[in-house]
């Protein structure tokens, strides 16, 4: 499905704020500022967990500096305790229980066959390999067939500046993909950071991340 505006398509589609239990319209996340918006497929998947880890270091210090917003919207509550306990997510974080954004976005739901094959192809692979590098682990608790999205969004009438839908487990936009898109549609948008500030942040993250996986894997 082709949106140009998330207005139109689900400005007024509610989801659950994580932090206090609250329903929120889809259109209050981009009122007021920009967001790059997650569209997570579940919270015990490896490769959902290291990617939103991987923005996390590297996107959001530069969003944060732009007054931009980085939201992450989940598509149930199972397994949320623990992808928040991981740490994996640095954003905002929503649940759409019942999946109505997604369906209403046209974002795929794989199924048996597609879902299992889809295990094999180059993007999950390459992936699931940067994902081993990262020290990220998961599990297959949850609804593991539907895919997600990555968008980036214009503040106000949610003009959609990136759409992303996923193909596969592993399609995801690079963040130069992102932070291009940024630039080109923000005059003032500024990529600029200090480096010991990043250095830190993404120090800090990983290892809070590896400690956290390897005591979860000493449990099971």
């Amino acid at each position: 499905m082709s949106v140009d505006q998330l207005d139109s398509a689900i400005g007024d589609t509610l989801v659950t704020r994580v932090t206090d239990k609250t329903y929120v319209p889809i259109r209050s996340l981009y009122s007021n500022q920009p967001v790059v918006m997650i569209f997570l497929r579940r919270f015990g998947c490896q490769l959902c967990r290291s990617y939103a880890l991987k923005l996390s270091n590297e996107l959001h210090p530069i969003l944060k500096k732009n007054n931009i917003g980085f939201v992450g919207i989940g598509l149930e509550q199972f397994g949320l305790e623990e992808f928040q306990q991981g740490n994996y997510f640095s954003g905002d974080l929503y649940v759409d229980e019942g999946k109505k954004t997604y369906r209403t976005l046209g974002l795929p739901y794989l199924g048996w066959i597609k879902g299992i094959s889809d295990l094999f192809v180059s993007s999950t692979r390459t992936w699931n390999d940067e994902t081993k590098k990262m020290g990220v682990t998961g599990n297959l608790k949850g609804d593991g067939f539907q895919l997600g999205a990555t968008y980036v969004v214009g503040p106000k009438d949610g003009k959609v500046w990136l759409a992303h839908p996923q193909k596969d487990y592993g399609d995801h936009p690079s963040i130069d993909e992102i932070v291009k898109t940024l630039r080109n549609n923000i005059i003032r948008f500024d990529l600029h950071l200090s480096d010991k500030k990043q250095e830190w942040d993404r120090f800090v993250r990983n290892t809070f991340t590896i400690i956290y996986s390897k005591e979860l894997n000493a449990s099971l």
